[in-house]
């Protein structure tokens, strides 16, 4: 088995994906499309422009256009080919000894397990370190130190930010 440095090494390399880019055009649009028809289902009093909604609507509205752009360019580059061409086993097998498949499953399993054990086990801001230095860990070659500070920084961001500013309470268990 091949360990996780030779697999960071293998994916920094950058390389065109109009697969995958068909599949993720696909996927943001259906998922802009849901925010938008909720959105626009929210009561209006006065109007859209006085709405809770339009933020929403705006951002699912400029994701869509993005997304549509990314499901033509693929298209053009013939990504719905590769798309489909993944299916084969021997893709899966191609992907499974090049380590793309494995870090891919490994960063859904560690996104899981934050949204399922983690966050309902800790407070937000142990949980979210957590999380992020071990996902950190996973895909950028960094020094363990600038992990654990980029990972300290930005769960105190999103603390701050959310807790003073916003004035919300944040998932998990409360601190």
């Amino acid at each position: 088995m091949e360990k996780i440095e030779e697999l960071k090494e293998k994916t920094n390399e950058v390389e065109e994906t109009p697969g995958a880019d068909f599949f993720m055009g696909i996927v943001l649009m259906i998922l802009s499309l849901i925010v938008c028809a909720v959105a626009w289902s929210w009561p209006r009093q006065g109007g859209i422009a006085s709405s809770a909604a339009l933020f929403p609507f705006g951002i699912a509205s400029t994701l869509f256009i993005m997304a549509l752009a990314i499901f033509i360019n693929s298209f053009k580059r013939r990504g719905y080919r590769q798309f489909l061409d993944f299916f084969r086993a021997s893709q899966f097998r191609k992907s499974w000894r090049q380590g793309n498949l494995k870090l891919a499953l490994a960063s859904l399993a560690a996104a899981v397990i934050y949204m399922i054990v983690i966050l309902n086990l800790l407070p937000f801001e142990i949980g979210t370190f957590i999380y992020l230095a071990g996902t950190l860990f996973l895909f950028w070659r960094g020094k363990l130190y600038k992990i654990l500070i980029v990972s300290a920084c930005v769960v105190a961001f999103y603390s701050i930010c959310f807790k003073m500013l916003f004035k919300l309470t944040l998932p998990g268990v409360g601190m």
